[in-house]
């Protein structure tokens, strides 16, 4: 008797110990306060960040062809210039005493030139009647050919002498305002190997463009004409807009990061940007006016493992009323998957338009619904609609944590 009340007391205790590993989820689950949020209406963008520098879009390096000293300097930084304009004006002096000297040189070319042209035809006449021989006859005949090269040399030397008196005097090329002065009057300038630059000129700073290094995963987010608001950093609380005109084709490494240059048109009628000022850009690669929106917590929301093993046989049911057919099998195969089917990963079998949320429905209960998911930024995404067909509404409790568990 004594043996069977050892079995019974035995018996009793594994049952209650069943009992109670089989209830506990079920308790758990039920003794959980949850916190909410829910759907609103509002605006919604996606962008990929950047910085630029501001330059004018055409600017023009003006410079001299000629070596020697400046003279005169007749514009000053930020001067408002028209095309033909002076700027500059280098020493005359040496230029005016190169001009004489070819001015003198191409007169005695032209005397010599006068002097064996004579001597040429009437020596001709007596080589003809074979009076002097043909020896003098061609070093007569050289010294002519030779007299009309030193002419040309002349008069070319002195086309080069007046050419340098007009490049004396430094023009603008174009219309537009000084925004780079290197020089000051009494410098010496050398021109002897390349144009040194004296000036330059921005054509039109009402018009604007920015160069922005864009990195190799985010460049396939942009296009042209492309929307994009930037701020700078002396006007902190203004943003300007401007738009995508070029993507240059050739990498740049920077940093290992292969990056590639974007530029961008920026009107700047009121004169506020400046050239080389830094910009901090947003390129806005969508939008969306008036939209549903969630925050990401309530998407991001993980059950603890009671509560995923009690909304399983929901999961199951709403992912048969509201999935396509090619994606309940995978949701369903992922639910008896141990590996799969956790807080952590539930719905990674789920496509990535696709996404769910928990929230308690009219009677109070747990349930869980499937969405389609639009934009989405850090904290918010775009819900597009409910794919059980039902009215997307701001009045359901979404959950988006745990607040703390209540022990009995």
């Amino acid at each position: 008797m004594k043996k069977y009340r050892w079995l019974i007391g035995l018996l009793v205790i594994l049952i209650a110990a069943i009992g109670y590993f089989y209830l506990k989820p079920k308790i758990e689950a039920k003794n959980i306060e949850y916190t909410y949020t829910s759907l609103f209406q509002g605006d919604i963008e996606a962008s990929v960040s950047s910085t630029g520098t501001l330059e004018a879009i055409n600017t023009v390096d003006v410079g001299t062809q000629i070596s020697g000293t400046i003279a005169k300097i007749y514009v000053d930084f930020n001067d408002k210039v028209r095309q033909g304009q002076p700027l500059a004006e280098m020493d005359m002096r040496m230029l005016q005493a190169r001009l004489q000297s070819a001015k003198a040189d191409l007169a005695v070319s032209e005397s010599r030139l006068n002097q064996a042209e004579d001597q040429y035809k009437r020596n001709k006449i007596l080589f003809e009647k074979n009076v002097i021989s043909e020896q003098e006859y061609n070093n007569l005949k050289y010294n002519y050919q030779q007299a009309k090269s030193s002419r040309e040399a002349a008069r070319a030397a002195l086309t080069n002498a007046q050419t340098n008196i007009g490049y004396a005097k430094i023009t603008s090329p174009i219309n537009g305002i000084i925004i780079e002065k290197k020089v000051d009057e009494g410098q010496t300038v050398a021109a002897s190997f390349a144009t040194p630059t004296m000036f330059t000129i921005a054509e039109d700073l009402s018009k604007m463009q920015i160069l922005a290094d864009v990195d190799e995963s985010d460049i396939g987010y942009i296009t042209d004409s492309m929307p994009v608001r930037f701020t700078i950093q002396t006007y902190q609380d203004a943003h300007f807009l401007g738009k995508v005109s070029q993507i240059r084709l050739q990498p740049v490494e920077i940093n290992n990061v292969v990056n590639y240059k974007v530029v961008i048109e920026v009107e700047n009628k009121k004169g506020m940007l400046l050239p080389g000022m830094t910009a901090n850009i947003e390129f806005i690669t969508n939008r969306a006016n008036n939209v549903w929106l969630i925050n990401n917590s309530a998407l991001r929301f993980r059950p603890d493992l009671a509560m995923l093993k009690k909304i399983k046989p929901m999961l199951e049911e709403n992912a048969v009323q509201t999935l396509p057919d090619s994606l309940q099998t995978i949701f369903k195969e992922s639910m008896n998957n141990e590996e799969l089917f956790t807080p952590a990963n539930f719905k990674k079998s789920l496509p990535s338009g696709l996404d769910g949320f928990f929230y308690k429905n009219n009677q109070g209960k747990l349930d869980f619904k499937f969405v389609e998911v639009g934009i989405k930024v850090g904290l918010q995404s775009e819900i597009k609609r409910f794919l059980d067909g039902s009215d997307i509404s701001g009045n359901l409790k979404v959950i988006n944590g745990i607040k703390s568990k209540k022990r009995k």
